[in-house]
């Protein structure tokens, strides 16, 4: 399968970055063509609300979206990895979100409907549950509205401070194994 792996996470070499490259290890190892996307070293401009990808099907901005949003066309799973922050996603995944906008609009929304897509999100508490519900909701709508198919939203707990990731090897082989099992 064709999958396109986000990463929006703002620390480089942190929790995210650790569990999104075992996700990637672990589907590539089951034969997945992976390309990943990290925000954090493109040029995404914030969505103005212009409405030109509804008039004129295309982006006002011709900046790293323009190529991203081919990578979400040509995929078949759309993999969205960000640390949780204040019960929602990092502002560089939220931006990515925004023009993803672009899709929703009937004249485009055929190019995400039927894909499948799978959110990956960590988070320093020790369970998922109060602080989760607000982006569990979140990405059910979004979803929804580019007519994608949920596959899955996974928590890694207990990762807050830089190199968690270390002390929870349990949660790197999860990832590992959620992306070799990947459907």
């Amino acid at each position: 399968m064709k999958v396109l792996a986000v990463n929006g996470a703002t620390r480089e070499q942190g929790n995210t970055d650790a569990i999104t490259s075992m996700f990637i290890d672990g589907a590539r190892e089951a034969g997945n063509d992976v390309h990943t996307a990290v925000l954090r070293e493109l040029d995404i401009s914030d969505c103005i609300g212009c409405c030109t990808c509804k008039r004129e099907r295309r982006c006002h901005f011709n900046d790293d979206m323009t190529a991203l949003r081919d990578a979400v066309v040509g995929s078949q799973i759309l993999v969205l990895s960000s640390p949780l922050y204040f019960c929602e996603v990092t502002g560089l995944m939220k931006i990515f979100l925004d023009r993803l906008y672009f899709f929703y609009h009937p004249e485009n929304k055929h190019l995400t409907s039927g894909k499948k897509a799978l959110v990956m999100t960590t988070m320093g508490e020790k369970e998922a549950g109060f602080e989760t519900q607000l982006i569990e909701e979140f990405y059910r709508r979004f979803l929804k509205a580019l007519d994608m198919i949920l596959l899955d939203m996974v928590f890694f707990t207990e990762l807050m401070e830089k190199e968690s990731f270390t002390k929870h090897h349990d949660e790197l082989v999860r990832a590992f194994t959620l992306g070799n099992r990947l459907y």
